[in-house]
């Protein structure tokens, strides 16, 4: 079900005042997918087991295609390993948590900003591969434009960010557990859009101003699991709370009316002296500091529930969130060439086209997760073409060459791979600098 559906069956009704409590916030084991996923949901280990078991059932040498998968993972991680180390030292430069003293050069003062524009941008590159969609403006902006049933109308400012990023994995339909002032409070049940993963990038302007203190020379990830759609704003530096126009009826009504009845009373009781107006006046205000005090508690009460959710929501920060995509990427990548080989070398012997790679990819897919995925092909394809797995043969089509091949072709790339950093670190000649003999 689509999160507009939803709005408009009302399952998930939004409220704009302090009437709401929500009690559970969980996914079932069977919770229907609004969006098509990009990413293989399944571990590492699991999808190396089942394209195994393909393999075997489609007649395959086991012991082949297990050191296949194996230099498959290997190479991968290897030709990985450099961009991975390129992105994680420029944003050495840009991480708020490290301890290491930073000693800048003139030249690299000069170009902090092009540094952060760099990092956000292999950032951005890493999602892509790790499967996760980045939100647009116009996604991004429906979101925070409706309340959640938290019942926090908020406000967020975003000229307070010189770069801003949401990217979200996992669209699914959660359940939630709130209780309602309209309904006297009894326990509901009511369907959700959640996002089971989102990441925020960002950095700040040197002028800004928010909550918590962001260095502006610096660049912010923030992970995060189990995110409703419409509570995104939660999660933004600088966002405050917002007073509806209920809320503010709630203090001024009852002080009015209160004013209203002192003022009534004043001529009724003028006779009676200074004590009995001493006594109007306490009253009214007392009422007054009443609603006013109330509110607020009410309003703490809600920053606190939602301080515990963010607390345990929150999946990691800065550097860790960094490592973290990168291995989803890098895994992601070896499930994708792995599928689309091993379907392309079983199904299609004779070759077959991208589509036909696609709907084969996603029907399995499919099969085996339960819910629809968009199979990066083209990505896969790119992959294994560049790995010299698959060939393209005189009718355009996509074939996968044997595994005993693979295997030979995947060796030869390996040991290319490690004389090139043996080069490249090791100097050619040392006999000049021979270790001395014992």
């Amino acid at each position: 079900m689509h999160p507009n559906e939803i709005r408009n069956s009302g399952l998930a009704v939004t409220n704009h005042s302090f009437d709401t409590l929500i009690e559970t916030e969980t996914i079932p084991e069977n919770a229907v997918h609004w969006g098509r996923e990009h990413f293989i949901p399944v571990a590492r280990a699991d999808w190396r087991v089942l394209m195994t078991d393909l393999a075997v059932e489609g007649g395959l040498n086991p012991d082949e295609f297990e050191e296949f998968c194996a230099l498959l993972d290997t190479l991968v991680h290897m030709q990985s390993y450099h961009d991975h180390a390129e992105v994680s030292e420029n944003y050495s430069k840009l991480d708020p948590d490290s301890i290491s003293e930073r000693i800048p050069t003139a030249m690299e003062l000069d170009s902090a900003d092009q540094v952060g524009q760099l990092t956000l941008s292999q950032i951005d590159q890493i999602m892509v591969r790790a499967n996760y969609q980045k939100l647009s403006r116009t996604e991004l902006l429906d979101a925070l434009q409706n309340a959640s049933d938290f019942g926090i109308p908020m406000t967020s400012d975003f000229t307070v960010f010189r770069r801003f990023g949401v990217y979200i994995r996992g669209q699914v339909i959660g359940k939630r557990v709130r209780r309602r002032l309209s309904r006297f409070y009894r326990r509901e049940e009511v369907d959700v859009p959640l996002y089971q993963r989102l990441v925020i990038c960002f950095q700040v302007i040197e002028t800004a101003s928010t909550d918590v203190e962001h260095r502006p020379d610096c660049l912010y990830i923030k992970s995060f699991k189990n995110i409703p759609q419409h509570d995104i704003d939660m999660l933004l530096p600088g966002t405050k709370v917002r007073m509806t126009i209920i809320d503010r009826g709630k203090i001024v009504l009852p002080t009015l009316s209160g004013l209203a009845i002192l003022v009534f009373r004043l001529f009724a009781v003028v006779s009676l002296g200074l004590f009995a107006l001493v006594s109007l006046l306490s009253t009214t205000l007392g009422s007054a500091l009443k609603t006013v005090f109330g509110y607020f508690r009410t309003k703490n009460k809600y920053q606190h529930d939602l301080t515990k959710n963010l607390y345990y929501q929150s999946l990691g920060n800065n550097a860790g969130v960094l490592q973290q995509l990168q291995n989803e990427a890098e895994v992601q990548d070896i499930q994708e060439c792995l599928l689309a080989y091993t379907l392309l070398l079983l199904n299609y012997p004779q070759g077959a086209t991208a589509r036909q790679l696609d709907i084969s990819a996603e029907r399995f897919i499919h099969e085996t997760v339960e819910f629809p995925v968009d199979f990066e092909v083209d990505d896969a394809l790119r992959k294994l073409f560049h790995l010299k797995l698959v060939t393209v043969n005189a009718e355009r089509k996509y074939v996968a060459i044997e595994v005993p091949s693979a295997i030979a072709g995947l060796q030869i790339n390996f040991h290319k791979l490690i004389d090139g950093y043996s080069k490249s670190v090791i100097p050619e000649d040392t006999s000049e600098h021979s270790a001395p003999t014992l």
